[in-house]
């Protein structure tokens, strides 16, 4: 479903879904999380009914983000 270069792939060790979102076009179990705006190259505000238990989502003045590499290079390519 999604191509992404191996260095992206490599900074994204901490992935607990085994990128089941290349194949499946979602996270685990969940939907991949919307995302509402993006923030420089590595961060995306994101719009999530069931905050998926993530190494890379975090919470932050009311808001919830997404740092993951792969996630972020999946947003830039739809967006492009």
């Amino acid at each position: 479903m999604f191509e992404v270069p191996a260095k992206v792939l490599q900074q994204t060790g901490k992935c607990s879904h085994d990128y089941s979102c290349l194949q499946t076009g979602r996270c685990g179990d969940s939907p991949m999380c919307e995302v509402e705006s993006a923030h420089g190259q590595n961060v995306v505000c994101v719009l999530a009914a069931d905050w998926p238990s993530c190494s890379y989502h975090l919470d932050f003045g009311g808001a919830r983000y997404c740092v993951c590499p792969v996630r972020n290079y999946i947003y830039r390519q739809q967006s492009a």
